[in-house]
């Protein structure tokens, strides 16, 4: 995120207007050129008024037949992706959401109580879920019909008459109010609910100029992590059940040579796929064994560390993490001797890194949390076998923001999949791969969590500040436009982001770290525009009471820098940095920033 000054907010509110109205200005220009270069008669004395006041040098360049064809060529690609890209994809954002298989009473019981008593400030629970509505309109049919959605996934009354469940709803009601200590008001008010996956979604158009330059930076950042090591795995849509991929996918179903199923869309374009086969191996792509899922594997070389997997978030893919990933090219042992570089496995989600992604079965514009279990199965299986990720050790597992969403569902994996036991060939059968083999929570031995938003999820702020707050600062403008208002993050969250499915428990966390007596660091911003980090932090056992790291348990570290952090390993086993003074992703744009994170890493 960028720096909340007035410099800042002027720069991005700029470059809002431009990229929003493109178009129009695109428009304005050419005809401005037109009438100035070939004015009608009737225009001949305005037009010559007009450019007497404009530099000579200035009304050449405007006016010249370079600058004509230019922009009519970018007005006329503008107008073909509006007609064939924009408009459908807008379009999109209208069909319903397909929600998960709705749980037990038992199970939403238990979902509901952890829920209220992990909520400590009803007030503001109530205001931020409620849009900011005074407390008087919030009703009891109002909160009624927030619950429907968030623990029934019923759009009010519309879904039959709910008598089904109307004895547990009035319990949950009931309980309410005796939390927040008073009676809700009978009937409906005037306040309006945030209900996430029922609402109408909210984009703001952006031009094509935009999605060129996320294919630019898309590039640039391929050829970087091609220059540090990294082989690109792009998803094979030929890919048939059971992970078998590219040829021997084809053959296994005996399709023709060359004829795979049609892609859907991708926009932009990645370049990188269209890179000619005469240039070195290294900046081509290679096919991954899965459909959906693409990724960037450097090879793990290390003796004693495990290699590490990470999971990015909403923003423009992997550009934002080239300094983690360009980190960790060589560590040492104990010893102090050369180990080798600790192999990473960057998973790539398209659907939220400002592209427009197809809604057909090759690719979703969102990818179930089953799906990509699956997936990230048989890519830790394809790489174990031929020794790039070796999984003896298990992994590292790091995530960032959006990507901590995907962590429950990988702690709570219990079906074994891989046999870490036999050795990393090509000659590993399938029934060796699944005898005796370990889950995907089994093999994660670390868990690193930076901005994690799937902590105290039932809390409003991230779903307000990301999807209904109003922007003001700089930041928060950036955030909106960028990110909120895109349309495949906004078609991602409003109708792919199930919070049931996604939050993460304190409970699930204890577990990971007692039960299996793995290790979890949490990474936390002071000063996070999307995440209630001070909640988070309380939730997970730091106490209000030591935020100023006055207790001698706390290490302060770099003291007044904007890098400054403090630790403390909290008596459950949970460890905590914390970053006073940053902002969200913030953390991820020096070295010096991300330390306790490669720390970590490294087995520190």
């Amino acid at each position: 995120m960028i720096d909340d000054t007035f410099s800042r907010l002027i720069f991005i509110r700029v470059c809002i207007v431009l990229l929003q109205y493109a178009p129009l200005i695109e428009t304005l220009l050419l005809l401005t050129a037109i009438i100035l270069r070939y004015p009608p008669s009737p225009f001949i004395t305005y037009a010559a008024y007009i450019t007497s006041f404009i530099p000579p040098s200035l009304f050449a360049a405007l006016t010249s037949t370079t600058t004509i064809i230019l922009l009519a060529a970018l007005l006329t690609t503008e107008l073909i992706y509006i007609t064939t890209l924009y408009l459908p994809h807008k379009s999109s954002l209208t069909h319903e959401a397909i929600h998960p298989p709705l749980p037990g009473r038992k199970e939403r019981e238990e979902l509901f109580d952890r829920a209220l008593t992990s909520t400590t400030d009803w007030d503001e629970y109530l205001k931020l879920w409620f849009l900011g509505s005074p407390a008087e309109e919030v009703k009891r049919e109002n909160v009624r019909e927030f619950l429907l959605w968030a623990f029934f996934d019923r759009n009010g009354e519309v879904k039959g008459d709910n008598g089904d469940i109307e004895e547990e709803l009035e319990s949950y009601l009931d309980k309410i109010e005796a939390l927040i200590g008073r009676k809700l008001p009978p009937g409906r008010g005037a306040a309006t609910s945030l209900r996430l996956t029922f609402d109408a979604i909210e984009t703001r158009y952006r031009s094509v100029v935009w999605y060129g330059v996320i294919a630019l930076l898309d590039l640039v950042t391929h050829g970087l992590l091609a220059w540090w090591g990294y082989a690109h795995y792009r998803p094979d849509h030929s890919t048939a059940e059971g992970g078998v991929g590219g040829e021997a996918g084809r053959q296994a179903r005996g399709e023709a040579d060359g004829v795979t199923k049609a892609a859907t869309t991708l926009f932009p374009p990645r370049l990188q796929h269209s890179i000619p086969f005469s240039i070195p191996s290294s900046l081509r792509h290679q096919t991954s064994p899965t459909k959906h899922l693409s990724y960037y594997l450097r090879p793990h070389r290390s003796r004693t560390h495990p290699p590490v997997v990470f999971i990015h978030g909403i923003g423009i893919g992997l550009w934002s993490y080239t300094t983690l990933l360009s980190s960790l090219r060589s560590t040492h042992s104990l010893d102090g001797e050369d180990d080798g570089q600790i192999g990473i496995l960057a998973i790539e989600l398209l659907p939220i890194s400002s592209r427009l992604t197809g809604s057909g079965p090759d690719l979703p514009a969102e990818i179930t949390h089953g799906e990509f279990l699956r997936e990230l199965e048989t890519v830790l299986k394809y790489h174990n076998r031929d020794g790039q990720f070796p999984l003896e050790k298990g992994f590292t597992l790091v995530t960032h923001s959006y990507g901590s969403t995907l962590v429950a569902p990988i702690l709570r994996s219990t079906t074994p999949f891989i046999d870490t036991s036999s050795p990393s060939t090509s000659g590993i059968t399938e029934k060796a791969d699944l005898a005796g083999g370990k889950s995907l929570a089994d093999l994660t031995n670390t868990l690193i969590l930076t901005d994690p938003v799937s902590i105290c999820l039932h809390l409003p702020a991230v779903a307000y500040n990301f999807t209904r707050r109003p922007p003001r600062t700089a930041n928060e403008w950036q955030l909106w436009y960028f990110a909120s208002t895109d349309i495949g993050i906004a078609r991602a969250l409003g109708r792919g982001f199930f919070w049931r499915e996604n939050i993460l428990w304190r409970e699930d966390i204890l577990t990971f770290i007692q039960k299996k007596g793995k290790r979890v660091v949490v990474c936390l911003a002071g000063r996070d525009l999307i995440v209630d980090t001070k909640s988070v932090r309380g939730y997970l056992g730091w106490s209000d009471g030591e935020k100023e790291g006055l207790d001698g348990d706390v290490k302060w570290e770099q003291e007044g820098k904007m890098g400054e952090r403090m630790r403390k390993r909290l008596d459950n086993g949970v460890e905590v940095v914390w970053y006073p003074r940053l902002d969200h992703a913030q953390m991820y744009e020096s070295r010096e920033r991300l330390r306790p994170v490669l720390e970590v890493i490294e087995g520190r």
